[in-house]
């Protein structure tokens, strides 16, 4: 039977998004966890996950287009199978055309006449256009996406404001997660992550700024398992930021990517402009060896859940896609033994084998650090070693994830971070 993969609906108020790229073509084969195409919401560039294993059946959008949240943008069958109704998702009834969804009158709601989508602001702000000059079509006459498209073709394109060049990242490692303006944020996800873990969480921090992020040695899509130790790992990125021309940047990292943003912030040819550390590692001698050690040695989905939840405080909040995309990495690849052999050098049973304590003293910018009271994982009270200067916060039931658990709160104390470097 045919299934659809959805054009996913990253916020309440989000009706529709642009179809950037489409990887994949009728015929393809394709299993649970690969990316088939890249869209652009009204506030982020993010990946379109399968999580169906199968063949691609039908594309029912080319790269351009305009897509309609929660409807299909490919469908996935057996091979030979015939495309499903357009009008239809498998399993699912016929959608009601006359009939708002639930997402639209939220935007009704919330927009207002005479509002503007993040997204259209921005196209705005690259093409020199005043949105408050420009006719909504959107819910409420509010101006989306394509009302700027529409009147970015009425002026010529030199008179466009260039935003960040994301093409300077080719080859470097580091993707663009949203396009803008001003210094960029390079987010650096934690042991046993990927950069998509930031794809969410980006939605919440309503800043203007391009926001990039990087997949650690053995993480991920970088096949680079050289790196055996934190020295070896902050080299590896720093050579990243180094080939795609970065010299200013605000860092926000996660756990061992705190750590790594914290050493890069003290060396040379980098101006930090801020740093937010989330559950940082470095700063004391433990962590806790065992889920180590077991989340890298699961091997059933049941195994993986298991150590997946020690992560939070309830684990009614850990969202079935980190087990699912965590799962389909490990298929048929070397990425556990890869990131076992570089836990090697940075672990030792219960103990971290490095610190970052003498760096964060010597950073002068605005630093914040911010932990969940009950994390299981690093133990919160190691931010206690921290200079007088760096912001503290100490969140009650939350664990490891501060960054999932209280999402929004985390986004606001980031987004002060950054605006406070001016």
């Amino acid at each position: 039977m045919a299934r659809p993969i959805l054009m996913p609906q990253v916020g309440q108020d989000l009706t529709e998004g642009k179809v950037v790229t489409i990887k994949v073509k009728v015929g393809d084969k394709v299993k649970k966890g690969d990316i088939v195409a890249e869209v652009e919401s009204e506030k982020a560039t993010f990946d379109v996950e399968a999580f169906e294993t199968g063949t691609i059946i039908e594309v029912r959008y080319k790269e351009g287009d305009t897509a309609t949240v929660l409807q299909p943008l490919m469908m996935v069958g057996e091979e030979g199978e015939a495309p499903a109704s357009p009008d239809t998702a498998a399993n699912s009834p016929p959608v009601q055309k006359n009939a708002p969804s639930a997402a639209m009158a939220s935007l009704q709601a919330v927009i207002g006449t005479g509002r503007s989508s993040p997204l259209a602001r921005r196209l705005a702000s690259e093409a020199r256009l005043d949105i408050r000059q420009l006719a909504g079509t959107g819910p409420g006459g509010a101006v989306v996406m394509k009302d700027v498209e529409a009147a970015r073709g009425r002026v010529p394109q030199d008179a466009a404001i260039p935003a960040f060049a994301a093409a300077s990242l080719t080859g470097s490692g580091i993707r663009s997660l949203q396009q803008g303006v001003g210094d960029p944020v390079l987010f650096v996800h934690g042991f046993g992550a990927d950069l998509s873990a930031w794809r969410p969480f980006i939605l919440n921090l309503g800043l203007n700024n391009p926001m990039l992020a990087l997949d650690l040695p053995a993480h991920g899509g970088n096949a680079n398992t050289s790196a055996a130790n934190i020295e070896a790992i902050t080299a590896a990125v720093r050579a990243n930021i180094t080939a795609a021309g970065l010299t200013r940047l605000h860092f926000v990292g996660h756990s061992l990517g705190a750590a790594v943003c914290a050493l890069l912030a003290t060396g040379a040819n980098i101006d930090v402009r801020s740093l937010t550390l989330i559950s940082p590692a470095g700063l004391g001698p433990k962590v806790n060896g065992d889920f180590v050690d077991g989340f890298l040695s699961a091997s059933s989905d049941a195994a993986l859940k298991t150590w997946l939840d020690v992560l939070v405080h309830d684990p009614a909040k850990l969202p079935g896609a980190l087990l699912r995309a965590t799962s389909a990495a490990r298929q048929g690849t070397s990425l556990a033994a890869n990131q076992r052999k570089l836990a090697n050098g940075i672990f030792s049973g219960n103990t971290q084998l490095f610190s970052i304590r003498d760096a964060v003293h010597r950073i002068a910018g605005p630093v914040r650090a911010i932990v969940g009271a009950d994390d299981q994982i690093i133990p919160p009270d190691h931010i206690q070693s921290l200079p007088g200067h760096v912001a503290q916060h100490r969140l009650p039931q939350v664990g490891h994830l501060p960054q999932l658990e209280a999402a929004h709160l985390v986004a606001r104390l980031v987004a002060q971070t950054v605006r406070s470097a001016g």
